[in-house]
């Protein structure tokens, strides 16, 4: 960090700003749990390469642009922009952010069973039944990013579903970034609740409407009460010269399932990290990811998979794909305790090279303490096969047609996992493009 980059005292002081500036006797804006997360920053400081979880991700280029939290609520935008990123197909509901502020004019809230609202809101109606689940999987931060989202969260999301409740439509929330943001640290922390026999399926996009750099540091709370459904389709495509960081905290009840799509496809910086623990038998959690990294990206995924309670199940299955002088880290961790008898856990990673100068950084792990388990973890590093790129030649395809072929059969099983076709399609049309425009090396 250079010389003229923040201290941590200028981001705690800039925290406490915005903390201060809260409005007063309105609602509950949780002022205490803010400063004391303000507090456990200024203990915990930035992550740095020393920490094991952050070994191989760098964070010096972000804190040398000193991105700062900003309370502005006068931006502009305009409307139809947003609207052309809807989804295609019919949605149950709709919460649209632009530069971190909820627009209720372009989101549809209206939904039998279900609160869909910005935080901002629930802290205004003062509604404790919502905000005392806020936190109780994150806590205020094991890290200094995270620390500084509870301190000076702006909005986010609040979905909650009544028991019983099963929407058969997709509920979307649309989380946008303009030129508008550029510069500034954008902090949104969103809270989904799903009570017993609840089922829903939720797509969660994060796009650029502008090229600008701007950081997006996320904090996610997914909280699955008995035998609870969610599907959630999960896309990171923000611009080159972005930073996003999301942090993903789940809570499974007993019989609860929870299976997650994602890509990760933007941003010149992406760390992903998610938490999933299983607090009571019979819970299943399915991981599936697909990212792409070219000439100066950088996307990380950190897993951490807590079988804390007997008879749960759990998968995940992450591929990459690195081109040019792209850069993965991929880091999952499976822990089975002694009391968490007859788990079933499963790990895979598998990286597709096509440079030699593209870099992965690929570490599975298994912790196993229990011994009435079946447990197993493997990755794998590797180029296109040489033998099929012949074979789909003597069929007539050039070199650069073969490639994106056998690339998009390699993500295709990730892919198929979105259930939107629509999304599907601009997935692959993003993959084609980024392998076009890319210098592929033999």
């Amino acid at each position: 960090m250079s010389e003229l980059s923040p201290s941590i005292a200028d981001y705690k002081r800039a925290a406490e700003h915005l903390i201060d500036k809260l409005p007063v006797g309105d609602g509950l804006w949780l002022a205490d749990k803010r400063r004391a997360a303000a507090r456990r920053f200024s203990e915990l400081g930035f992550p740095n390469t020393r920490q094991e979880d952050w070994r191989y991700t760098n964070i010096k280029g972000l804190l040398e642009k000193s991105f700062f939290a900003d309370d502005d609520t006068h931006r502009s935008f305009a409307p139809h922009t947003v609207k052309r990123r809807f989804l295609s197909e019919p949605v149950a509901g709709r919460l649209v952010f632009v530069d971190g502020l909820f627009q209720h004019e372009l989101s549809d809230t209206d939904l039998e069973g279900v609160q869909l609202s910005s935080l901002n809101s629930v802290m205004t109606a003062g509604d404790q039944t919502v905000l005392k689940a806020l936190g109780s999987l994150s806590g205020i931060g094991d890290h200094g990013f995270a620390a500084l989202n509870m301190a000076t969260m702006q909005g986010g999301a609040v979905i909650r579903i009544r028991a019983g409740v099963n929407l058969e439509q997709p509920i979307e929330l649309l989380y946008l970034t303009s030129r508008a943001a550029a510069s500034f640290s954008l902090c949104p922390r969103h809270l989904i609740i799903l009570e017993e026999d609840a089922k829903a399926t939720l797509i969660e996009r994060y796009l650029s409407l502008d090229e600008g750099e701007h950081f997006t540091n996320l904090v996610c709370e997914i909280v699955l009460g008995e035998r609870a459904h969610l599907h959630h389709q999960r896309i990171e495509q923000e611009s080159p010269q972005a930073y996003h960081l999301s942090e993903l905290y789940l809570g499974l009840d007993a019989k609860a399932e929870y299976r997650l799509v994602s890509a990760s496809l933007g941003a010149g910086w992406s760390r992903t990290r998610i938490n999933s623990r299983f607090t009571a038998p019979g819970a299943n959690c399915e991981l599936d990811g697909l990212y792409l990294a070219g000439d100066d990206q950088l996307v990380d995924y950190h897993l951490d998979i807590d079988h804390a309670v007997p008879g749960c199940s759990s998968r995940e299955n992450f591929k990459g794909i690195l081109t040019g002088q792209g850069r993965a880290v991929f880091d999952g961790r499976i822990l089975v305790r002694e009391q968490a008898q007859k788990s079933d856990a499963h790990l895979s990673n598998a990286n597709l090279m096509l440079s030699r100068h593209a870099e992965i950084d690929t570490k599975p792990q298994l912790e196993i303490l229990a011994d009435d388990v079946q447990c197993s973890h493997g990755t794998t590093v590797g180029q296109l096969d040489a033998e099929a790129l012949f074979y789909l030649r003597s069929r007539g395809l050039n070199m650069e047609q073969a490639r994106r072929l056998l690339c998009l059969g390699f993500a295709s099983e990730i892919l198929e996992r979105f259930e939107s076709e629509s999304l599907r399609q601009q997935l692959c049309e993003v993959i084609r493009q980024r392998l076009e425009t890319s210098m592929i090396e033999s």
